[in-house]
C-alpha cells in the first residue's frame, strides 16, 4: 500500500470540460426536450449561474437540473411554461445514487412524463457529448500528466467525479491518462463523499490523503471524508496546475499543507464563486 492518497475530480480540475458540457450539451438538448426555445436565454442564464458560476458549481447533472427548473419558476411570468421538478427533486433527495441506472429504477411504477424526459435528456447528453469531444477533443489542462507521474511514485490515486464511469474512461482513456490511475469511481458508487469514504477504507491519517477539485461539492466531500484539499480556481485552472505540481504536491508529501497553507487556498477559493440560497 502507497503511504498517500490523492483523490481528482474530474470536469473543470482535470479537463476544460465544464462550459463544453453544459453550453455546447445539457443546455441545447434540454431546450429541445422541453421545448424552451421561448425561453432560451433564460434557461440558459440560470443553467450557467448553477452549474459554472455560483457555489454549487459541480452539483449532480440531476440535482443541477432540478435546481435550474425551481429558479425559472420563481418568476411568474414562467411558472406556467416550465415543467414542475418536484419528482426529480424527490429522487436526488431520495437518497439513491444519482445515476441513469437508478433514476430508470426509481421510475418503474410511477407514471411522470417529466421523469422519463430527464432520462432521455441525461442519455442524449452522454451521447453529444461523446460526439463533440470526439471532433473537438477534451485536452487535459497543462501539468495534469506531470503531477500525476509525480504524485502517484507515493500515493494512490483515483478519479473522484458525479459523471458516470464509462464516461470518465473515456475521457482519461482518450487523454492518455488512465494509465496512471488506481480506480475510477463515479456517480454509480454515490456521490463523492461516498466514493472518497470507500478510498479510504485502507485507513490514512488526514494529512496523508487529498481531494484535488474545483467546486464546492469537491471541498464538502473532502472535509466529510476527512481529507486534505487543493483548489482548482475556475477561471485560473492553468495557474492553479502550476501551483500544485510546483508547490502544493511537495507540501503534501513534506506534511506541511495542513494548517495556514491549506486555509489561505480555501479562502482563495471562496472568493472565486457567487453565493445561492442553499439547496434544499
Amino acid at each position: 500500500m502507497k503511504p498517500y492518497f490523492v483523490g481528482i475530480d474530474s470536469d473543470g480540475t482535470a479537463f476544460d470540460s465544464m462550459e463544453i458540457k453544459h453550453r455546447k450539451v445539457f443546455q441545447p438538448i434540454g431546450v429541445d426536450i422541453w421545448g424552451l426555445q421561448s425561453l432560451e436565454s433564460e434557461f440558459c442564464e440560470e443553467a450557467e449561474f448553477i452549474n459554472l458560476y455560483s457555489t454549487h458549481r459541480g452539483v449532480n447533472r440531476f440535482q443541477g437540473l432540478a435546481m435550474v427548473f425551481e429558479r425559472l419558476r420563481r418568476r411568474p411570468e414562467l411558472l406556467s411554461r416550465v415543467p414542475d421538478p418536484s419528482g426529480l427533486r424527490e429522487f436526488v433527495l431520495s437518497g439513491r445514487p444519482l445515476s441513469v441506472r437508478s433514476l430508470e429504477e426509481y421510475v418503474q411504477g410511477r407514471p411522470e412524463t417529466f421523469l422519463s424526459e430527464v432520462i432521455a435528456w441525461s442519455q442524449r447528453s452522454d451521447e453529444e457529448y461523446a460526439r463533440v469531444t470526439a471532433s473537438e477533443g477534451n485536452p487535459a489542462y497543462p501539468l495534469v500528466r506531470d503531477s500525476l507521474e509525480r504524485a502517484r511514485l507515493q500515493a494512490e490515486l483515483w478519479i473522484i467525479s458525479s459523471s458516470s464511469r464509462a464516461g470518465l474512461q473515456h475521457d482519461w482513456g482518450e487523454a492518455d491518462l488512465l494509465g496512471l490511475i488506481d480506480h475510477v469511481a463515479g456517480q454509480e458508487m454515490g456521490n463523492k463523499t461516498v466514493q472518497l469514504q470507500t478510498a479510504l477504507q485502507v485507513a490514512r491519517t488526514r494529512d496523508h490523503s487529498l481531494m484535488i477539485g474545483d467546486a464546492p461539492g469537491d471541498l464538502d466531500a473532502a472535509s466529510a471524508a476527512g481529507t486534505l484539499f487543493f483548489p482548482i480556481l475556475p477561471g485560473r485552472e492553468k495557474e492553479s496546475w502550476e501551483r500544485f505540481h510546483g508547490e502544493a504536491l511537495d507540501r503534501f508529501f513534506a506534511g506541511t499543507f495542513a494548517g495556514d497553507y491549506e486555509r489561505t487556498l480555501q479562502h482563495e477559493f471562496a472568493a472565486v464563486l457567487r453565493e445561492d440560497a442553499p439547496w434544499p
